[in-house]
């Protein structure tokens, strides 16, 4: 317990000590605004007159409707079935990306014998991959994501196939760094050679995780990509219980300099602050730093929920911003979720720029109760225009929303 404390003050020390509440506005005086929404609630009967669906602007098109990867795939693992999900292209968080003035394009997907995003199922995850030279039209065999120098039962440093897994998440975009490569956040379910078991030094806490990130390099005709991977991130679990998950990356300034943003957890231990984490690259995501909270450019600290976040960079304005569920107060691991804001980081102090803060949804008291989540959201973005759209489903204990909830936002 007495370690724990001590965590706990490092923390608390590493922002400054400061603990400050967020600007939760629709519109920040830096510009940053909500143009047009929709909220479309678990139980319809609040909506007369149905969902409004995204508006049909064809500058949000910025991916191709591609077809997703079928759920059930052969596979070179015969005592396995395979359960496949990947996404549709549509948004810059679907795990696809196209490369820049070629016709090339890399779609990801994951798959696990169980059921996913459980104790069981999720620790089995494997990734895989195809490729498209001519703009989605056709795709390559779905194969193997496979690093160079491993083979397909060990896909990448700290897996085996059957054991413990490695993952993507759907909630991120894909980067293409200054040096060509193509950087891929992943998650990994760390074995624990010691207890012969995968890693849960917190039983409480689920599932365990550390942070790192793929870099795919082009064949000189699109054809394929050669993978190369450096180190796992883990963070101590008296900072995070269940370890970093769902990472976000984005280049800085200097070249082959990034910053990883991760998710943080307080399961099993609700005196813990519930953090995002980020830390830092000088080599083109191979090592990184020690993570610290994320927090302000000012020193000022903030909660993040349990739950997904997202680092972006505009095409439009070149700026960088995150997204996700920030709170003034310490939140019980997953919950709430609400309320979710999106926010202009400083590049140098790599911290949210407090007054570009805006709220962009939250819970509607008169119609919701605690359990709703405005979470798992993605991220579509205009060719042109400083424009983005970001889509959920809401969901609550009861179930979820029939249609999405969306909100298009002016960024500054």
């Amino acid at each position: 317990m007495e370690e724990r404390r001590t965590f706990i003050k490092q923390a608390v020390w590493m922002m400054g000590g400061v603990w400050l509440a967020p600007r939760i506005t629709g519109r920040s005086a830096h510009g940053l605004r909500v143009l047009d929404q929709e909220r479309c609630f678990v139980n319809n009967a609040y909506q007369t007159t149905g969902c409004r669906p995204v508006p049909p602007d064809p500058g949000f098109l910025l991916h191709p409707h591609l077809p997703g990867i079928p759920a059930v795939n052969p596979v070179p693992f015969e005592w396995e079935k395979e359960n496949f999900s990947s996404g549709n292209g549509y948004h810059i968080t679907d795990n696809v990306y196209l490369e820049d003035g070629k016709p090339w394009v890399l779609q990801l997907a994951i798959s696990t014998p169980g059921k996913s995003d459980t104790a069981s199922g999720s620790p089995l995850y494997k990734i895989w991959y195809r490729v498209s030279t001519d703009n989605g039209v056709h795709f390559t065999p779905l194969k193997q994501l496979i690093v160079k120098g491993h083979d397909r039962m060990k896909p990448v440093e700290g897996v085996q196939i059957g054991r413990n897994g490695f993952n993507v998440d759907f909630g991120r975009p894909v980067v293409k760094a200054s040096n060509g490569e193509i950087m891929v956040p992943v998650g990994l379910h760390p074995w624990d050679a010691v207890q012969n078991k995968r890693y849960l030094p917190n039983p409480k806490a689920f599932l365990f995780q550390d942070a790192g990130v793929l870099a795919g390099k082009w064949a000189a005709d699109g054809s394929d990509l050669q993978w190369e991977f450096g180190e796992w991130l883990r963070i101590d679990h008296h900072l995070s219980t269940r370890g970093l998950s769902e990472p976000s990356i984005v280049e800085l300034r200097t070249p082959g300099h990034f910053a990883m943003v991760a998710r943080g957890s307080n399961l099993g231990a609700p005196d813990l602050p519930c953090y995002a984490w980020v830390s830092f690259s000088k080599d083109y995501c191979r090592t990184w730093s020690p993570c610290r909270p994320l927090g302000y450019s000012d020193g000022g600290s903030f909660f993040v929920t349990t739950a997904q976040s997202a680092l972006f960079k505009s095409r439009a304005t070149g700026k960088t911003y995150w997204v996700g569920n920030l709170q003034k107060e310490n939140p019980k691991a997953s919950a709430p979720r609400y309320p979710l804001v999106i926010g202009e980081m400083d590049p140098d102090a790599f911290g949210l720029v407090r007054d570009t803060v805006i709220r962009i949804d939250t819970r509607q008291e008169d119609k919701e109760d605690e359990s709703v989540q405005l979470s798992n959201f993605r991220i579509m973005e205009h060719k042109t225009k400083n424009e983005i759209i970001i889509s959920l489903r809401r969901r609550d204990k009861t179930g979820a929303a029939a249609a999405d909830s969306w909100y298009r936002i002016r960024l500054a």
